[in-house]
């Protein structure tokens, strides 16, 4: 039986719609699954972040315990049916929740497929630091329900669709024609996106005619819209991938709006050039951050960028987050994005990199001012092809051309002698079988060596030749590879002349000495004799000043004598008178007891005086004793210097009596010496008769100080200073010298100090210093060691 169209219609639709309906429940059970599986995806993620977030504070402080409890906890609340957690080196750390004895190490781990079950690894981050990997399996009755609930759903749906769909056809088909029924359900599909909807073509009528043509049109959609798909697609990878290589540049790099400045991107870089970050900087200007140090750098910057289109490396300066000034190369390009300018800029800091030139070229300036400071020395540089690039002023002196018409050449120069080349590419043809030129001429041999020394001739500008003592050293990087060469040459002209005229001077001395050598012999033997004469004068000399130091100090001491011994016989001879008196009167019965009392008060006092007399003259005459042994036997011996000096100043000081100066002693007690003494007290005495002969010329008041110190467990500093008139700098480079003296036939004999300065040096084995100054006295510092020599 034939249909009619209208059944046709109806029975087409109801097969379309069944056709579209199990499309629809498919695509929807499809579509359900994804995401059911995105869903699973979702919630194991969230639960991984979580995971890691819990458990890394108690595995940096390696609590498992807390592991274990946030294992219990997650399990109660997660849904996870077990935890494994391993370190990085596969040893099992924690476990719960797993069915039997877990593997201890992640190589023996098998997970068993469960339908009710997902699995799942997670790599654990401490500190920035991997720890390890955590393997959990969570439960899929979340997953069950929903399935179960989205598949109750779709069947309501669909139920509601077919009955909805039955209801519309019966409406429509009473109302519509076959032609706009049949058309508006193909374009109604097509307008659902369902391009993939194919339509029965085997009737020749107009339901076959548009069913093929919308079959066509669906299969054009189909394909634009899959090609749409995958272009959107390239499109992604294509901006993910931008993104990866704008993030990867290590500079400053931005991406900002013509219009109004806005940053809409930056990189790593940004945040680490400018301190900003990159979250901060994203949606304010330049401007706005305050990065540019300069503004009027900013508006040459955009003029540029503007008239040009792109700019590179402009040098300019920025301002960072923490206030620093730093030194950049900007370049930028314009680009057009949705129809509107933007700018992307990079960044590079070169702040660096200036300074690190500026201290090479400090160095180089340096290194040249101190290479131009041998002006006396050729120094000339090349690289390795020759190429002159240091000439320094000692080889403009040498050479007569400036250091800007060499710098760049190329050598052997215009100074090199050109036979002396020859001949010395002959010599190294022969030394290495090869035809040597150029710049190897000179370096060949301090390349295989390290530096070579020859003499070659130099030719100046005005022709004069030069011979010089050339040293060619071959300069290495770190790595030891040559890098250059460093030429010093050094003027040796004066040298061969003067070699060459002292040996023609030789030949005609070898005459006059073989004429003069019997006139020296006998000029040497009267010298010999004259220099024995005048050591023995000199040591007369010496020996006379002693003895007459020493009888200067016996007047002294027998001056002072002279007054305790004579008081003491006035005394004595008092009392010898005063007691015959009262023995006359004792005999004659005459004494009486007032005159025998005031006898006794006399004798008394007597006494007194006679003790205190004869104790000075005691004390003189024994410091004199030890005074005048040490100075005439000159015996080594252990002594205190406190009490050798006191000696000494003791027994000159009725020298100082006489004048008006004054000798202050300043020595601590207990500084022993193992040393001897009278070359020492004689020391003093002639420093102190030094000092009255000529410190206090003209003077009427003085002082002198004796002074000593322990410098160290070996050494004594013994100091001798007068603030007299001092001594002119003239002198002071020949008060030492024997018979100098400026009192020369007025009690001067210039010895004195020259027998001082050999005491100290040589018999005592110390030092002997002098300081002094015009008009502010001198000082005399002897350094003795403690155990003489």
């Amino acid at each position: 039986m034939k249909l009619s169209l209208r059944w046709k219609l109806v029975l087409g639709s109801l097969l379309i719609e069944v056709v579209m309906l199990s499309f629809l429940v498919t695509n929807s059970v499809r579509l359900n699954e994804a995401h059911l599986q995105q869903l699973a995806a979702i919630r194991l993620r969230e639960v991984s972040v979580l995971l890691n977030a819990s458990l890394g504070p108690s595995l940096v402080q390696q609590d498992f315990a807390s592991v274990t409890e946030v294992f219990r906890q997650s399990r109660s609340q997660e849904g996870i049916t077990y935890f494994l957690l391993y370190d990085n080196t596969g040893q099992l750390v924690a476990a719960d929740g797993w069915e039997g004895i877990p593997p201890q190490h992640r190589a023996g781990l098998q997970l068993q497929t469960n339908q009710h079950r997902m699995d799942s690894q997670v790599d654990i981050v401490v500190a920035g630091q991997a720890y390890g990997s955590l393997y959990f399996g969570m439960s899929t009755a979340f997953l069950d329900q929903s399935r179960a609930a989205l598949l109750a759903e779709s069947i309501m749906i669909a139920g509601l669709e077919v009955i909805l769909s039955l209801l519309g056809l019966l409406v429509l088909g009473t109302w519509l024609t076959r032609h706009l029924k049949t058309l508006e359900t193909a374009a109604l599909a097509i307008s659902a996106g369902q391009f993939n909807v194919r339509l029965p073509e085997h009737s020749e009528d107009e339901l076959g005619v548009v069913a093929r043509a919308l079959n066509r049109m669906g299969d054009e959609l189909h394909n634009e819209m899959a090609a749409m798909r995958n272009s959107e697609q390239q499109q992604r990878e294509l901006v993910v991938r931008l993104q990866a290589v704008f993030d990867a540049v290590p500079d400053y790099l931005s991406l900002s709006r013509l219009q109004d400045g806005k940053i809409l991107s930056v990189n790593a870089g940004f945040s680490s050039l400018t301190g900003y970050p990159g979250d901060f900087a994203i949606g304010r200007t330049t401007v706005e951050l305050g990065i540019w140090a300069n503004q009027a750098h900013r508006e040459i910057w955009i003029s540029k960028l503007l008239s040009a289109g792109s700019l590179a490396d402009y040098q300019t300066s920025l301002r960072t987050s923490d206030n620093r000034i730093i030194i950049v190369l900007l370049s930028a390009k314009l680009l057009d994005i949705d129809g509107q300018p933007h700018i992307v800029a990079i960044c590079k800091d070169i702040t660096e990199r200036l300074q690190i030139q500026a201290r090479i070229e400090k160095a180089r300036r340096d290194l040249q001012d101190v290479l131009d400071a041998a002006s006396e020395v050729s120094i000339i540089a090349t690289d390795l092809d020759g190429v002159i690039t240091m000439f320094n002023r000692g080889a403009e002196k040498l050479l007569g051309f400036q250091a800007e018409e060499m710098v760049h050449t190329l050598t052997p120069a215009v100074f090199h002698d050109p036979q002396e080349m020859q001949q010395r590419q002959e010599e190294l043809r022969a030394r290495y079988g090869s035809r040597v030129e150029g710049i190897g001429l000179f370096t060949v041999v301090a390349i295989e060596q390290g530096s070579e020394i020859r003499n070659w001739t130099y030719i100046r500008r005005d022709g004069q030749r030069k011979t010089v003592s050339l040293a060619v050293t071959a300069m290495r990087d770190g790595g030891g590879q040559v890098i250059g060469f460093l030429g010093v040459a050094r003027d040796i002209t004066p040298q061969r002349e003067a070699e060459h005229a002292l040996a023609t001077l030789n030949n005609e001395l070898e005459l006059r000495v073989t004429e003069r050598t019997a006139a020296l012999q006998q000029a040497n033997f009267e010298l010999g004799e004259a220099m024995d004469q005048l050591r023995i004068a000199q040591d007369e000399l010496v020996r006379s000043e002693k003895m007459t130091a020493l009888g200067n100090m016996v007047a002294v001491v027998a001056h002072e004598l002279n007054t305790p011994i004579g008081n003491s016989l006035t005394v004595a001879s008092t009392m010898h008178d005063r007691c015959a008196d009262v023995g006359r009167q004792f005999d004659n019965n005459q004494l009486r007891k007032s005159g025998l009392q005031e006898f006794l008060m006399a004798e008394h006092e007597g006494s007194d005086i006679l003790l205190r007399s004869l104790r000075r003259a005691s004390e003189l005459i024994t410091n004199f004793k030890h005074v005048a042994v040490d100075q005439t036997t000159g015996q080594r011996r252990a002594f205190d210097l406190k009490e050798v000096m006191e000696d000494v100043v003791s027994v000159l000081s009725p020298m100082l009596r006489k004048t008006a100066y004054k000798l202050e002693l300043q020595i601590p007690a207990g500084l022993q010496m193992d040393s001897f003494p009278g070359p020492l007290e004689q020391v003093i005495t002639n420093l102190m008769t030094n000092a009255l002969t000529h410190a206090f010329e003209d003077r009427d008041t003085g002082m002198m100080r004796l002074q000593a110190e322990s410098r160290d467990a070996a050494h004594v500093e013994l100091r001798f200073s007068d603030d007299g008139v001092g001594i002119p700098a003239d002198h002071l480079s020949r008060i030492f010298d024997p018979f100098f003296t400026t009192k020369m036939g007025r009690g001067g004999t210039g010895l004195g100090l020259n027998i001082v300065h050999n005491i100290v040096t040589k018999t005592l084995g110390g030092q002997l210093e002098v300081c002094s100054h015009a008009g502010t006295g001198t000082t005399f510092i002897l350094r003795l060691p403690v155990i003489a020599p």
